[in-house]
């Protein structure tokens, strides 16, 4: 009999962190689940201890799928190609998850239809601790704040709907890019307000090197949904994109600053709530993680 939750965990130079995220999914509470390691061809010994893993849990539904490196959109569809769950949980290979969150997950789904994705806090650990307080959904919001993490799970339906997860954003949001994908295609967010997701976070971590292309991503963003945005944003993302920027260069300072200036006069216009985060950004991702907790305490006692 097919699982119901089908968990991916992309690896790419973290076999390091492998067993860990893996203990954390072997320790869940809801047991209905398969677990799909993807090697996405990487140089160190993450074959190895995928194979070490499963041995040690011979209990345990756990395969590893070995190719070439296509990056981590490519390496999670490929994961999701083979599972069996109408359930994906996608989890990167040096993050952890709480022991209730699939049984917490299942139960929004099997009640909640409508729902193609959910989302929870998230616990912070090694560069910065904390927890990230998530807002609740609201579509239009997600145009503009991405309002999940990537370890959000959906359904395999869903996923198939709209493609999987594309495979041209090199540069980073390509969970962002996703979720938009979802709710274009009419799916529904649902949020539990309790952080059930480790994250760790480091100067290096995944989400700290997209930061530094934060406009060229966003750009990119509105143009694959353009039903999601109004005229001004696409002038704005075509300018952007035809300004001489490709996947491994950042926009030269003035053409930066010129883009950073019509982009908060669009979010003033078209969703002015966002407009304090929106213009305080780019300081807040160039202090160290260490800073990030007080100041995102300090944002939430200012904005109540």
């Amino acid at each position: 009999m097919a699982p119901h939750v089908s968990v991916i965990i992309p690896c790419y130079k973290q076999a390091h962190y492998l067993p860990d995220a893996v203990a954390s999914i072997v320790a869940q509470q809801y047991t209905d689940w398969e677990l799909i390691i993807v090697d996405d061809g990487s140089p160190d010994d993450t074959a190895a201890v995928a194979t070490n893993l499963i041995a040690a849990y011979p209990d345990r539904a756990i395969r590893l799928l070995r190719q070439t490196n296509s990056g981590l959109s490519g390496a999670r569809n490929a994961g999701i190609a083979i599972a069996q769950g109408s359930i994906i949980m996608p989890l990167d290979s040096d993050d952890m998850l709480e022991p209730e969150i699939l049984m917490r997950v299942v139960a929004i789904f099997n009640s909640r239809p409508d729902v193609g994705f959910v989302y929870t806090d998230v616990q912070l650990f090694d560069g910065e601790q904390g927890i990230v307080h998530n807002r609740p959904y609201d579509a239009r919001r997600l145009r503009v704040t991405c309002l999940l993490h990537s370890t959000s799970p959906f359904r395999r339906i869903a996923w198939q709907q709209v493609g999987g997860y594309r495979t041209t954003m090199g540069r980073g949001y390509e969970d962002w890019d996703f979720w938009l994908a979802l709710s274009a295609a009419g799916w529904v967010g649902q949020h539990i307000p309790v952080a059930l997701v480790c994250y760790r976070r480091t100067g290096a971590s995944k989400l700290t090197r997209d930061r530094r292309f934060d406009l060229e991503l966003r750009a990119m963003l509105i143009r694959n949904h353009p039903g999601l945005y109004e005229t001004g944003f696409h002038t704005w993302a075509g300018r952007v994109l035809s300004s001489g920027w490709n996947t491994n260069e950042e926009l030269r300072p003035d053409r930066w600053l010129l883009a950073f200036l019509n982009y908060n006069l669009l979010i003033a216009l078209h969703a002015p709530r966002e407009l304090p985060r929106t213009m305080l950004r780019p300081l807040y991702w160039q202090l160290p993680p260490a800073f990030h907790t007080p100041l995102r305490r300090l944002a939430r006692l200012l904005l109540r």
